[in-house]
């Protein structure tokens, strides 16, 4: 039976050329969409696997809620934790800080590089599955002023050198002994960094029960339910956070498989891994993509029922059941599907090739690593066959060959509209909703490239700092020919902040959480921020000093030359009040926001230059990098293209671009293919009204009609849909575009040019042929 199957369904094939073409290309470009989709969430969910014990290590988050209601979740919770749950310890059996503030800049004397590490406990690495090339886990972490580097820090900085023993200096940090290095990292993991310090080597008195300083995770006894360890952490918080008028702090816990991916959404991160809810977004989307082109294949299969009819007679007086009959539908459509699938994976590997998007299609080369990836996308395969010809498979071997020919043609299940037609609605209606969406989306980020932050970064580079010669590079950058001044800062400026603090006027007082860069007062001056209270930094007082933005001085309540607490523990004076801008996205609400002087803790220079000449000013600098820091790569960037860059989401734009494109022309294509066959079996009369003397035109008009109809029963869908879909989206927007009427228009023109394009192009060549050539044979 199989073999039959095989021969009927490659002879059906290879029969219909065309029709076989658009079903397996339609299907292909969906599921080259789809595979990378399942490529990203199968990526994801091999995080933390490999640790010892995932099923009873949990991280514990922080739950925080304002006097206003507001909640939200912190990835975080207090250094001090650990100590608490210590103390009365009768479900834990480890419990592991991660403190990520062992960065800066490294040096051993010679050579100096920047780090991003975090000091923890020696029992990380038994709660953890690293393991160490070199050195001891038991004893690796056991002395203050012990470090672990990464394989890749180890050798950035030492080569081939055994960096066992070795003295490191950090920045602000003191100096520390290399004691390990760890294995290279084939396993994924949310915990990435390039030294781990002791925990001992940090002094705990000067900290509070800031829930924003650590990283903690609780591996439990054995036999020891979570729930346990809920109640114990409920007690702490109650008797820690008791101010209900200042809102209030709870604990809760996250599973070490359940970080990446997130079923829930938390604040401040170690890693930037996906949500559920992401992916779910992105599930609909490939859905919503690849039904479309499922769509094709079932149309298209109900649109030549009638010439298959005779093939189903004869199969069943020959004995064939309807079984039988349903099984070589769906076999002929999974033959199909698979035959799509390895079309789609070879478009992967050419949008790989060229780096389209951006978009992850890179992961495309994990699938020949991975048999269970490759199992799944055969799974997906057979689906997708499924999904598409389980419909018509049904419809054609539900009846005997007479009711086929009758019922065809009339099987309705939409109103007057039979299925082909309401299908064919379908797709041309999710069509328009992605191209109007695109739409909105595009213009709001285009809008957002070219908006004013508030600040002006034109003509700004920005050189990154490394080692410790900062003040004789800026000496050496300011002599260049063009350049007008040189400042420092920390952080991405316009973009990511330096990090936040809590503020406060009164010591008694709630505290605010603040968003703060590190800046000189030639930097504010750069930036053209705008004073509306008070001044500058005054050169001899400035590192007491700080400057807020408007949004900061409203919710302290704090003025010009007022003295306010930070951090709990210092007194700093309000040197000025800037005009609110926009220091992150531009989509987002503006922040409470400080400056504060801080030589030791710049990481940029930034030059204000008075010239177009990138290139040449480019090689200058280098030249003077070059000379200071021989040997050490250099980066530098243009502030108003990192901007446009943040801004724009150009990877976004173009990939949803490719998706609008996608489901265009897929629909097209279902069009296309339907109005062929139409046109054919309509070709007697097409012959019969020529010779009756009907035009061109009027046989283009009466082919075209009908379809014409149904894309503007499409449009009469899409339109409020599309509409309130973007408006949604854009509500999103602190800052964001008026979509009106006229961008409605724009995309419904796109859609019916298409459209008329793929109707008239056959309709024509239809009305064209001879009738003696459509008659001969009548």
């Amino acid at each position: 039976m199989i073999r039959n199957y095989l021969l009927t369904a490659y002879r059906n094939i290879t029969r219909h050329k065309l029709f076989t073409f658009i079903n397996i290309f339609g299907l292909a470009l969906s599921m080259s969409v789809c595979m990378n989709v399942i490529i990203g969430i199968s990526k994801e969910m091999d995080y933390d696997q490999f640790h010892p014990h995932p099923e009873r290590t949990y991280r514990v988050i922080t739950e925080m809620k304002n006097p206003e209601g507001n909640s939200w979740k912190l990835a975080s919770s207090p250094l001090l934790l650990r100590q608490a749950l210590l103390t009365n310890n009768s479900v834990a059996e480890e419990v592991v800080r991660i403190y990520p503030a062992l960065n800066g800049k490294v040096s051993d004397g010679n050579k100096t590089m920047s780090i991003h590490g975090a000091f923890t406990e020696p029992s990380f690495f038994k709660v953890f599955g690293f393991e160490l090339a070199k050195g001891n886990t038991a004893t690796a972490l056991q002395l203050p002023n012990s470090v672990v580097l990464s394989d890749e820090a180890a050798t950035r900085f030492f080569g081939s050198v055994d960096p066992i023993g070795k003295i490191i200096s950090i920045e602000n940090g003191g100096d520390y002994q290399v004691t390990g290095v760890l294995k290279p990292q084939q396993e994924k993991s949310h915990i990435d960094f390039d030294a781990y310090g002791s925990a001992s080597s940090v002094d705990e008195k000067p900290f509070t029960w800031d829930p924003q300083k650590a990283y903690t995770y609780v591996m439990l006894k054995e036999h020891v339910n979570k729930s346990a360890l809920k109640t114990e952490l409920n007690s702490i918080a109650s008797a820690l956070y008791k101010k209900e008028d200042q809102g209030s702090i709870h604990f809760q816990l996250q599973s070490l498989g359940s970080i990446t991916p997130a079923w829930e959404e938390t604040y401040n991160n170690m890693h930037n891994g996906g949500t559920w809810a992401k992916h779910m977004g992105a599930l609909g989307i490939m859905l919503i993509i690849l039904i479309s082109a499922c769509f094709n294949y079932t149309n298209l299969s109900i649109a030549r029922s009638l010439t298959r009819a005779k093939e189903i007679g004869i199969r069943k007086v020959s004995g064939a059941t309807r079984k039988q009959i349903f099984g070589q539908y769906i076999f002929e459509a999974v033959s199909i599907s698979l035959f799509a699938l390895g079309t789609a994976y070879l478009m992967l590997l050419l949008m790989a090739r060229f780096n389209l998007f951006n978009s992850g299609y890179e992961n495309i080369h994990a699938v020949s690593a991975s048999w269970k990836l490759i199992l799944v996308f055969l799974c997906f395969g057979v689906f997708t066959g499924l999904l598409a010809g389980t419909l018509p498979a049904w419809l054609l071997s539900a009846f005997k060959p007479v009711q086929v020919l009758k019922s065809m043609p009339s099987f309705r299940i939409f109103g007057r509209m039979n299925l082909r037609k309401s299908l064919l609605v379908f797709q041309f209606a999710i069509s328009l909703i992605i191209t109007i969406f695109l739409t909105a989306f595009y213009q709001q980020f285009a809008f957002m490239a070219k908006a004013d932050p508030g600040f002006t970064p034109d003509r700004v580079v920005a050189v990154q700092l490394q080692g410790n010669k900062e003040t004789l590079l800026a000496q050496e950058l300011s002599a260049i020919s063009g350049v007008e001044t040189v400042a420092a800062t920390s952080g991405n400026f316009g973009r990511y902040t330096s990090g936040r603090f809590p503020l406060a006027t009164h010591k008694e007082q709630e505290q605010l959480q603040v968003d703060y860069y590190h800046a000189d007062a030639a930097f504010i001056s750069m930036m053209g921020l705008s004073f509306v209270e008070g001044n500058n930094f005054n050169g001899q007082r400035a590192t007491q000093q700080i400057i807020l933005n408007q949004k900061a001085a409203e919710k302290l309540k704090a003025k010009a030359g007022q003295l306010i607490w930070m951090n709990d523990s210092l007194q700093v004076e309000v040197a000025g009040i800037v005009k609110d801008f926009h220091f992150e996205n531009l989509g987002k609400m503006i922040a409470p926001l400080a400056f504060l002087p801080s030589p030791g803790n710049y990481n940029t220079l930034d030059l204000k230059v008075n010239t177009d000449n990138k290139e040449a000013l480019n090689k200058q600098i280098t030249a003077v990098w070059n000379k200071l820091y021989p040997g050490q790569p250099l980066q530098i960037s243009w502030l108003k293209e990192e901007l446009f860059k943040g801004n724009s989401n150009l990877s976004d734009v173009s990939f949803l671009g490719f998706l609008a494109a996608m489901t265009i022309i897929i629909a097209a294509m279902g069009l296309l293919a339907l109005v062929i066959y139409n046109t054919a079996v309509r070709r007697k009369e097409i012959g019969v009204r020529k010779v009756m003397g009907a035009s061109i035109s009027s046989i283009i008009t009466l082919l075209s009609r009908g379809f014409l109809k149904l894309i503007l029963i499409a449009a009469c869908i899409a339109l409020p849909v599309g509409y309130f879909a973007s408006q949604f989206f854009l509500q999103n927007f602190a800052m964001r575009i008026s979509f009106g009427m006229g961008s409605l228009l724009i995309s419904l023109a796109v859609l019916l040019l298409i459209g008329l394009l793929t109707i008239v192009s056959q309709t024509w060549r239809a009305a064209r042929v001879n009738p003696v050539e459509s008659l001969k044979n009548d």
